[in-house]
């Protein structure tokens, strides 16, 4: 899935054997790192976004053109604060870790510094690096408003951290588990709650988006294992997720999803509850009656009598599309 890049090197592919089994090294296989694609030379080599929903851009232009959202996260990693002095607490405050949209718009960008006329150094904070670098490569669709596309933005930038930061731990420990030879996918990962149990094995998958920014590394690392917020969250996700998969979607994205479903039902628009009951659907019945994942239905349950409150009892989310 574009967006989804974990940063390291890419390896040989050979045959990839049983899940969780030794393999040779040489069998092994990880995602190499997406990149940025080069600055378009004009103003009209420029790639066209439109509001494609209220929190997401969608690409106007066909061909070659690459997906706002995968750009979104190769900006976020190349420009993540790591350990940062927030700018309002100066070059003598409290180092801060960055986890949060909101702390790209604390952190000073240093990579950016410039120098005043009157030899001050200033410097952009992260956001707006992001912000703007990503303008270079993207034009509004004709009527857009530009206020209103970059509000829409951020929404994608909050978004798309906090999927990168829960993907990166997945993926480091797949990748540690690959490096000793056995393959263990991210289903794997979570369903076994598997984890990296000395620092030093950690450091040794650091992604090389971080390799710049190994005390940024290090401090997340300590969050991962340390942190008991993290690590009650963590409980009850597993928890919520049950047992045997969470999803049928595999690797693409719910509003991809969405729109696959849509075009299969003749470009008719489906209230996206029932997209995401259908997301959550095992493939198996079980003596003849359809079976969702977790607690999918406890879950559709919850909405339906929100949905209520808000609209009345004669209401029904799943026949309104929303």
């Amino acid at each position: 899935m574009e967006g989804e890049e974990d940063g390291y090197e890419e390896g040989a592919r050979g045959e990839e054997g049983e899940e969780g089994q030794d393999v040779p090294g040489n069998a092994l296989w990880t995602r190499g790192s997406a990149t940025l694609p080069d600055l378009p030379k004009t103003e009209e080599g420029k790639w066209v976004v439109y509001l494609e929903k209220h929190d997401s851009l969608g690409l106007l232009t066909t061909g070659t053109g690459r997906k706002p959202s995968g750009i979104v996260t190769v900006l976020l990693k190349k420009y993540w604060p790591g350990l940062y002095r927030a700018v309002s607490d100066g070059p003598n405050g409290p180092k801060k870790l960055a986890l949060k949209w909101d702390d790209y718009h604390a952190a000073p960008c240093g990579v950016m510094t410039t120098t005043t006329e009157d030899g001050r150094r200033v410097a952009p904070t992260c956001a707006q690096v992001v912000l703007r670098t990503f303008w270079e490569f993207y034009k509004l669709s004709s009527g857009m408003d530009h206020q209103e596309a970059t509000a829409v933005l951020e929404k994608m930038a909050k978004k798309n951290l906090r999927d990168a930061l829960y993907h990166v731990r997945k993926l480091a420990i797949t990748h540690y588990f690959a490096e000793k030879g056995k393959r263990k996918n991210k289903d794997r990962v979570i369903a076994e709650n598997l984890t990296i149990e000395d620092d030093a094995g950690w450091q040794s998958i650091c992604p090389t988006w971080c390799v710049n920014k190994k005390d940024g590394w290090s401090a997340l690392v300590r969050y991962w294992t340390d942190d008991e917020e993290f690590k009650a969250r963590s409980i009850q996700n597993k928890a919520n997720r049950g047992s045997g998969g969470t999803h049928n979607q595999g690797n693409k994205p719910f509003p991809l999803y969405e729109k696959d479903m849509v075009a299969a039902n003749g470009g008719q628009e489906i209230p996206r509850i029932q997209v995401w009951q259908a997301a959550h659907k095992k493939k198996e019945l079980v003596e003849g009656k359809v079976v969702y994942y977790g607690k999918t239905e406890e879950s559709v349950d919850s909405y339906k009598n929100a949905f209520k409150k808000l609209h009345g009892e004669d209401s029904d989310p799943t026949f309104r599309a929303i």
